[in-house]
């Protein structure tokens, strides 16, 4: 991944979430859990575009 970013609730459920960028530019959504995030539970919200790709940072 080039960028994550932890956020606080997004989804309403009180537990704190992360958006990461993916190299390809696409951005992802993780829903935080009790106790971890959930490998590969991440939900593909922006398709790959290249002006992700250039970010530097996040937030």
């Amino acid at each position: 991944m080039l960028h994550v970013l932890g956020t606080p609730d997004v989804n309403g459920d009180t537990v704190p979430d992360l958006w990461a960028i993916r190299a390809d530019g696409s951005v992802r959504f993780y829903a935080g859990g009790r106790a971890a995030v959930v490998a590969g539970s991440g939900r593909e919200v922006l398709p790959a575009k290249d002006y992700w790709k250039n970010r530097i940072a996040v937030g």
